[in-house]
């Protein structure tokens, strides 16, 4: 397959991950769906350069994406709430070197996820 160039800022409005992929052709896609998880669950391991994260649209609850342990919002200050995707909601572009360095936790088990991942 081609290179498939890609214009993140065009793509997402991120300009952060804009510098950083600008002008950057990819040589494979991955995408994938990710069932609902009660508790933190690694995502898989997938090599890309860029990870874009969407909660499906016809989920009831919230995503939360993060780190090692990510948990969901608790009304108390700490560092390990992860990024809210309601139903339709993405992460915009993501610049990392693997999907397992993300985390995720759903409000409830039939709330799924899906990745595009760009290598």
């Amino acid at each position: 397959m081609e290179g498939v160039g890609v214009s993140i800022a065009n793509a997402s409005g991120v300009q952060g991950a804009a510098q950083i992929a600008e002008a950057a052709a990819y040589d494979t896609i991955h995408s994938g769906e990710l069932a609902g998880t009660l508790t933190a669950a690694q995502m898989p391991a997938v090599s890309c350069r860029l990870v874009r994260f969407k909660a499906r649209d016809d989920n009831i609850g919230a995503i939360y994406v993060g780190g090692p342990g990510v948990t969901k919002p608790d009304g108390a200050t700490d560092a390990t709430t992860g990024l809210e995707l309601n139903a339709g909601e993405d992460t915009g572009w993501i610049p990392v070197d693997n999907l397992n360095r993300c985390w995720r936790i759903c409000d409830n088990a039939g709330d799924d996820l899906t990745y595009l991942a760009l290598e």
